[in-house]
């Protein structure tokens, strides 16, 4: 045999199966041809016989499907004739003239109507003036409202879904007719019966006994059911929402009894019934097993003869192959680079050519085994490299470097990044003198202990910090590295990169810094006064000569109306301008509402000090100010309160007073705050006994503002908005009323019934669309808040995730464990929550990590200066990117122009609200606004649509 042959019989000769290698063409042992011919004999007879009962076992299963679907219809039939009876009997009994001329006419035919146990004939009365209530509960007879409007709406008499009873507390079943309607009232008579009867229908001999049959109303509850026919009666049917899927009137589907059993079920609709549906199962093993088990035979005797043919051909390639297998099982070995077995192990063969061929391969697996370990080393070193670049490479990093075992420090881009060379050479130290020269003193520290934690018991280093540029300006970086193994084995290096994250870190500040400052004055916010006045109060010599005044633009509001949003921006500019030149370096200046700004003043003594102030305040406004080609005048009210032993809330809040006081005496002057002025108080107090009024005499009501989507306009679902009708002040918006509510411990009860009547709305609105609900601090800190919202969505029948939770950064700052407690408890119900407000406060970002938000609501304050300021448009990019990264919808606030949703389109924000898109209406006004949104296509929901009248 020549070197050839004895390559390629061992790459191709293979005793256990597997795919043969090729060598020149493809070479097949014995065994392989024998278990080939096997093959080729037994797979077309398994393959005609398995296809034969493929189609046999379809078309038995379709007749089987068919069977059931006969059934179905012959007892749906059935059903439908027994049905038939009461309205029968209705509809003749509306037709007498002497009961639709006399009320009450209709009670002395409960004798003739031949009533079940249970059953009773009953005249129901409602004013014209009033009509049929809406909703879902039952008429002051016990009969549903929804039959009585469906009876007034066509004109026939009208079947019930399945109710309980409240004379009996039993289910029932109602058959209602109109009998008269005038101007004066409206004349209905019904008759609820027991639904047994159906049962008794249901016990057919076309059931057969191992058959399930059942009615299921229009709600999906049991009406009748052949199995535990009576205890069933009521409950809902598993699977009920896949049926009503399919969308046809009959048809078939696997489902799962309310044993919890798979059963195939063929259903039929009932004629004039509100969707009424007869359903016919059969246990799906059952059902299938006429199918499977003839085919499980055939598939097993295939697997049989197959396999006793493998095995016969395996045999009889061993016994002439026995020799071969010893060969090519050392010359496999040899190739693996396995060297455990002796190089005699293969067996000596008294073929000659078998023998030539083992003493080849004993002596290339020599030469094949210093190759091995030469290749082995290469492999190693390969691997390290793949490591330490596949790392390199997942960072996009502009620097490079890398030390050695040696402590040798080689970089690449350094210069591109910081525009220095670095003194790199062969000394480590050199290299840590020069390096740590470089960077901000505040971060050194921080880097080397970082550094030197990372070498003493990690395998990761990450730190990020500032280093000086060439024109010695500071720029912020981030080094990251990671321990590898040398190429050497040696010992372990470090490799890493170093990138730029300058610009993260810059609008990381900026955000730090707007969350404290108004953007479009510069000045602190709210927040930034608050912590300043609090810093000077815990001062005792220092809040001697403190001084607070609150500033208020007086006839501000004339200005934004008449003149423009536009114009008002920019005379709030103005004024701080003016401020700023009337107030010491010391001094603090904040704006802190709308138009309202504050000062702390710190000087000696007081009040002279601030009387001086205020005057030079009102005085230096009172100048008319030329603002985008418009000459302003403006007047403002100083309010100063003195601190004292209540705190900084206090000084804050009697500087508030003193201002309501300072409007009152007729605007442009100063007040300091005295004892004396408690009429705002008294008026609190009105108010406050207006509220405990209107919580127990229901006087609120919610409006509703659409949310759409950003991207196809489409209507993504509504804020409910609380609005109190005051008996005689009229309509009060929220802002007077919520924060009052918060104080006095009234928000719970109010916000449980905005959050019912929100769900209850809601539930009558076309699927998807959602409900938003504002959970306030006291709300979300009461523990029994979750079990609360999970009873309310039972109790409406509102779908879980159609409810939307919107919380505000100060219902989380208090107790940070417990808020993230309650709204994981929240999560559980199903429904989803939302930060609203977002931007506002400091924390926002931090919150974001540490809460289970679906969604953040951009506050309306950026949004409303997008196309004045920078900030807000920087602010809404930044947000929206990283809800987009952190899966979380992001919604924005207050949009009123096409230009506005515009940006927010480019952008990718998902969703908007705002007057661009509709003011919050009442839930009467909502059928136009589902309309619009619709394309015109008005959408029919019980409680909107009212039937035509039907006269007697």
């Amino acid at each position: 045999m020549t070197k050839r042959d004895s390559e390629a019989l061992a790459g191709g000769t293979d005793t256990g199966g597997s795919a043969p290698m090729v060598v020149g063409r493809a070479r097949f042992g014995l065994n392989w041809y024998l278990a080939g011919l096997v093959l080729v004999a037994l797979v077309p007879m398994i393959a005609a016989a398995a296809l034969t009962l493929l189609h046999a076992g379809r078309a038995f299963e379709a007749a089987s499907e068919a069977r059931l679907l006969d059934t179905a219809r012959t007892l749906a039939r059935a059903a439908e004739s027994e049905l038939e009876g009461g309205a029968t009997l209705l509809n003749v009994l509306v037709r007498v003239p002497h009961v639709v001329s006399t009320p009450g006419a209709v009670d002395p035919w409960a004798d003739a109507a031949d009533l079940q146990i249970g059953g009773r004939l009953v005249e129901e009365f409602f004013a014209t003036y009033t009509g049929i209530p809406g909703g879902e509960g039952l008429s002051p007879q016990g009969i549903p409202l929804d039959s009585l409007r469906r009876a007034f709406r066509t004109g026939q008499p009208a079947l019930s879904n399945v109710f309980v009873d409240p004379g009996t507390n039993a289910p029932r079943i109602a058959f209602v007719a109109l009998v008269a309607f005038d101007e004066a009232s409206i004349r209905f008579a019904a008759l609820v019966i027991p639904p047994e009867r159906l049962v008794q229908a249901l016990q057919r001999p076309e059931a057969g006994s191992g058959l399930l049959v059942a009615v299921v109303d229009g709600q999906g509850r049991f009406v009748a059911r052949s199995r535990d026919g009576q205890a069933s009666i009521g409950k809902p049917v598993p699977d009920f929402d896949k049926l009503r899927a399919t969308g046809s009137r009959a048809g078939s589907l696997q489902a799962t009894s309310i044993e919890g059993r798979p059963v195939f079920l063929a259903f039929q609709t009932l004629k004039g019934t509100p969707d009424w549906v007869l359903a016919v199962g059969e246990p799906l093993s059952a059902f299938h097993a006429r199918t499977r088990a003839p085919l499980i035979d055939l598939a097993v005797a295939a697997a049989l003869a197959l396999l006793l043919g493998l095995f016969a051909a395996a045999w009889i390639g061993k016994t002439v192959l026995t020799p071969v297998q010893s060969l090519v099982g050392r010359a496999r070995q040899v190739a693996a680079g396995d060297d455990t077995v002796p190089a005699a192990a293969a067996a000596p063969s008294g073929i000659a050519e078998f023998e030539d061929l083992r003493r080849s391969l004993e002596g290339s697996e020599r030469a094949l085994r210093a190759r091995a370990e030469a290749q082995a080393l290469v492999a190693r070193s390969l691997a390290q490299s793949e490591k330490r670049y596949r790392i390199l490479a997942g960072t996009g990093a502009l620097v490079i470097w890398r030390r050695d075992t040696a402590g040798r420090v080689t970089a690449t881009g350094w210069d591109v990044l910081t525009g220095r060379t670095p003194a790199f050479d062969s000394s480590w130290a050199a290299f840590d003198a020069s390096w740590y020269d470089n960077l901000h003193p505040d971060d050194a520290p921080v880097v080397r202990a970082t550094w030197q934690e990372a070498q003493r018991s990690s395998d990761h280093y990450d730190v990020e910090y500032r280093v000086r540029l060439a024109d010695g300006t500071w720029h912020w970086v981030r080094s990251r590295g990671a321990k590898v193994e040398a190429d050497d084995g040696s010992g372990e290096e470090w490799i890493g990169v170093i990138e730029d994250v300058h610009a993260r870190r810059e609008a990381q500040t900026r955000l730090a810094y707007l969350a404290h400052h108004d953007a479009m004055t510069g000045l602190g916010n709210r927040l930034f006064f608050q912590e300043r006045l609090r810093a000077v109060c815990d001062d005792p010599a220092l809040c001697r000569q403190v001084a607070v005044l609150c500033i208020d633009l007086d006839r501000f509001k004339w200005v934004n109306d008449t003149l423009g949003h536009a114009v008002g921006d920019a005379v709030l500019v103005a004024v701080t301008a003016r401020l700023k030149a009337c107030v010491q370096p010391g001094d603090v200046l904040a704006r802190i509402g709308g138009d309202e700004f504050a000062v702390i003043q710190v000087a000696g003594p007081q009040p002279e000090a601030v009387s001086s102030l205020a005057q030079a305040i009102i005085c230096a406004l009172a100048a008319p100010m030329a603002v985008a080609d418009h000459a302003v005048e403006l007047t403002v009210s100083v309010g100063i309160a003195l601190p004292d032993a209540e705190g900084p809330d206090a000084v804050l809040r009697n500087a508030d007073i003193a201002l309501d006081r300072a409007k009152h005496d007729g605007r442009g002057r100063f007040a300091f705050f005295e004892q004396a002025m408690d009429a705002s108080m008294q008026l609190r107090l009105r108010m406050e006994r207006d509220l405990r009024a209107a919580v127990d005499q229901g006087q609120f009501l919610l409006h509703y503002q659409p949310i759409v989507s950003v991207a196809t306009g489409a209507l993504a679902g509504f804020e409910a908005l609380v609005r109190w009708r005051h008996p005689e002040r009229g309509m009060v918006p929220p802002g007077d009323f919520i924060g009052l509510a918060e104080e006095i411990g009234l928000i719970a009860p109010l916000g449980r019934w905005v959050l019912e009547r929100a769900c209850a709305d809601a539930a009558l609105w076309p699927r998807p669309v959602k409900v938003a609900v504002n959970v306030s601090p006291r709300q979300l800190a009461d523990s029994t808040f979750p079990d609360l919202v999970a009873a309310t969505l039972k109790s409406t029948g509102l779908a879980p995730s159609r409810l939307e939770l919107e919380i505000t950064e100060s219902a989380l700052m208090h107790n940070v464990e417990a808020a993230k407690n309650a709204l994981l408890r929240l999560k559980l119900t199903g429904c989803s929550i939302a930060m609203d407000d977002f931007g506002t406060g400091y924390s926002s970002l931090g919150y974001l990590r540490t809460f289970p938000f679906d969604k953040v609501k951009i506050d309306r304050s950026f949004v409303k200066h997008l196309a004045g300021t920078k900030e807000s448009s920087a602010i809404i990019r930044a947000v929206t990117g990283m809800c987009d990264s952190l899966g979380i919808i992001s919604t924005a606030e207050g949009v009123e122009n096409q230009e506005q949703l515009a940006y927010l389109r480019e952008e990718r924000c998902i969703e908007a609200q705002g007057y661009l898109f509709g003011r919050p209406v009442p839930m009467d006004e909502l059928p136009a606004v589902f309309a619009r949104f619709a394309g015109g296509n008005v959408l029919q929901m019980d409680g909107f649509a009212r039937p035509a009248p039907v006269r007697a």
